[in-house]
């Protein structure tokens, strides 16, 4: 009995010892949110873009956002909308630079000109002026003609892509 009672103290010493370590380690004040939506809105009150991701983590709260399996809808309610989509991302502090990688797609849908959809590895979206910038390769279809280049630029508020350079391609009839 004695021992027992002399082993039951000495765990319950070693437990207090240990909690003070557990209290001096800091604590994120970020936060940390599965299957989340960032919504912005324009000038006229509707929505400009919605940030979409399985995993989204803010390690220091007004830091920097990472995002995991990220969809972005941009110019939601109008004729011409986009969708983004990547498997990583990062949306800065200020919320005016989102940056994505690991192959992206980005989709956009006219009623002029159909389907448009552009893959590259990396692209930024500077959501300031709506504008989505890459220096990767790009592989672009438009329907069933396709078009590879070095390098787009596509003004999201329009319906307008703009390839860089190296830009090869073969349209038929």
């Amino acid at each position: 009995m004695a021992g027992l009672a002399a082993g039951s103290w000495w765990l319950n010493q070693r437990m207090e010892e240990a909690s003070p370590l557990l209290e001096e380690r800091p604590t994120p004040d970020g936060f940390y949110m599965t299957e989340a939506e960032i919504t912005t809105a324009g000038a006229d009150g509707l929505p400009r873009y919605r940030v979409i991701a399985d995993e989204i983590r803010q390690v220091s709260l007004g830091g920097p956002t990472r995002l995991r399996e990220v969809r972005v809808e941009y110019n939601v309610y109008s004729p011409s909308p986009w969708l983004l989509t990547a498997p990583e991302g990062v949306l800065s502090a200020d919320q005016h630079l989102l940056e994505l990688w690991g192959g992206v797609e980005v989709i956009g849908e006219s009623g002029d000109h159909g389907r448009t959809a552009a893959e590259m590895e990396r692209l930024e979206v500077n959501t300031s002026t709506h504008v989505a910038r890459t220096e990767s390769p790009v592989d672009l279809a438009l329907g069933p003609q396709r078009v590879s280049a070095v390098g787009m630029v596509a003004y999201l508020l329009e319906e307008r892509l703009q390839l860089q350079s190296e830009v090869h391609g073969r349209f038929l009839p």
